[in-house]
């Protein structure tokens, strides 16, 4: 019995769709499966790249399409070719992990009542593309927490959204060929959209699941398609705008990174996360918030060009100022300005887009953080806490299992949150309650300390009741950007 349909719609980009069946046909996928590819109307090496795969018994099959029809007519035509009991539409600008599939498969099993299952999609440097989608105030649909860590708790929690990306989503066949399919009145855009709220309104619920991991070079296929973008807006805004329920606001205040604290009087005081937002009056921005909104953009649009320049053929060729060899030993990048200590930001993204490009050439290196401005940082760290405990202390460290973070002169670094091992526990904790408990064990376990770099100070956001645990019964001795420093007392208790 075939459980699961894959159906990838493809038009052009012919190195993508071979990296992405690479993907796929590389690792076990855990449930039966079917692989359907629709070539709607390619002019590149796209069919004889499909040929060849057929020809060398690759397990799929190819509907063509005379001339090109769009998303929604090409994924409507492939889920008619499909036998599976769940379609699986996944973009050929995608790079699936291994376990995605049976991980979306299980949750659809695990909620019959949900007719939809998106996953987390990554940007190739590692951090969140797609985690379920909001409806924000201005009635349109956004990618929640797009640009976040992978491993933060907001974005590795299984739950229900209105709306989930077309670029990795299950669906149930029946329902969908009940619903119609995808509305082919949207080209190439809010077509997913669209039929996440048709169904949502017929009744079936919609959810994520952050188990299934897939990488999106999302801006590889993007062109500018102005004209398209408009009507396609337009359409869903009649359709939809006076139908939606805005739902961001109550999603931030959920996962605890946006706080409302109230008094006898106005005005109430908000606090957000500043992995969330900046504050912006409506008359001025701040130096440092237009600085942080550039830097995003540079960062955004290097990674991107960097990722048309590899799937376009350019992928066995070094970076500008790459010397070809260890992306951590290369010289600084040309694209890079001027000036490494003012554009940190800059410079490590440059290495991460390396370690990218290299990585589709070479075995995958040890998960970790790396790159010169991290260095700098790790040194800093190492001095902030060398300062702060005196010589002998065993300090825990939210490490996220770095080693390098371990390596204090004259102290002992542990693991937080760590394994019955002393190994790093590999996840976060669920709640300010877990992350109490964890606190509490390595205290009995001899911890004198405990240090948050700054890369984990939104630990002190997030987990507010632990935060103000650490307040009230053990003491601060540094709040800095770089580390905070706590002395545990002991006992635990003040």
């Amino acid at each position: 019995m075939i459980r699961a349909s894959v159906v990838i719609p493809v038009f052009n980009r012919a190195a993508l769709t071979r990296a992405c069946l690479d993907a796929l046909l590389g690792a076990p996928l855990g449930v039966e499966t079917e692989i359907i590819v629709v070539d709607d109307g390619s002019t590149d090496d796209t069919a004889a790249i499909l040929t060849a795969r057929l020809a060398g018994g690759a397990p799929l099959r190819v509907v063509r399409h005379a001339r090109n029809a769009g998303f929604a007519t090409a994924c409507n035509d492939g889920a008619a070719a499909a036998g599976g009991e769940y379609v699986v539409f996944l973009n050929n600008d995608t790079l699936p992990r291994p376990g995605w599939l049976a991980a979306l498969v299980a949750e659809a099993d695990a909620h019959p009542g949900a007719a939809v299952v998106g996953a987390k999609l990554l940007f190739p440097d590692g951090t969140v593309q797609h985690a379920g989608v909001v409806v924000g105030e201005d009635r349109n649909p956004h990618h929640v927490y797009a640009g976040f860590p992978a491993d933060h708790p907001a974005v590795n929690r299984a739950r229900t959204f209105q709306v989930v990306t077309g670029a990795c989503l299950l669906v149930r066949r029946s329902v969908f060929a009940a619903a119609g399919g995808f509305d082919t009145a949207f080209r190439n855009g809010h077509e997913d959209v669209d039929l996440c709220l048709r169904l949502g309104q017929a009744g079936w619920a919609v959810r994520y699941c952050p188990a299934s991991e897939v990488v999106h070079l999302e801006s590889a296929t993007r062109e500018r398609r102005s004209a398209e973008a408009s009507a396609n807006g337009r359409l869903y805004r009649e359709r939809w705008a006076a139908r939606v329920e805005p739902d961001d606001v109550r999603t931030y205040l959920e996962d605890g990174l946006l706080r409302i604290a109230y008094a006898d009087t106005h005005p109430v005081r908000l606090s957000a996360s500043p992995l969330l937002a900046t504050v912006h009056d409506g008359v001025r921005e701040r130096s440092s918030e237009r600085l942080l909104r550039a830097r995003a953009a540079q960062v955004a649009e290097l990674l991107g060009e960097v990722v048309r320049l590899t799937v376009g053929g350019a992928s066995r060729a070094p970076l500008p100022g790459a010397a070809g060899g260890d992306a951590d030993d290369a010289p600084a990048p040309a694209l890079a300005p001027a000036g490494a200590d003012a554009d940190d930001e800059l410079l490590d993204a440059l290495v991460a887009v390396q370690r990218i490009v290299a990585a589709r050439q070479e075995p995958p290196e040890p998960p970790g953080l790396t790159g010169p401005a991290y260095r700098r940082l790790a040194a800093r760290v190492r001095a902030v806490v060398g300062t702060a405990t005196p010589a002998g202390s065993t300090v825990a460290v939210v490490s996220r299992g770095d080693d390098d973070l371990l390596d204090l002169p004259g102290r002992t670094g542990w693991h937080f949150p760590a394994d019955a091992a002393g190994l790093w526990a590999g996840y976060h904790p669920a709640d300010s309650a877990a992350a109490i408990a964890a606190l509490d064990d390595a205290w009995r376990r001899g911890a004198t300390h405990l240090a948050i770099p700054g890369p984990s100070r939104w630990w002190l956001d997030h987990y507010a009741a632990f935060t103000g645990h650490l307040h009230r019964c053990h003491r601060s001795l540094i709040d800095g950007d770089d580390c905070a420093v706590f002395s545990l007392a002991p006992g635990g208790r003040p």
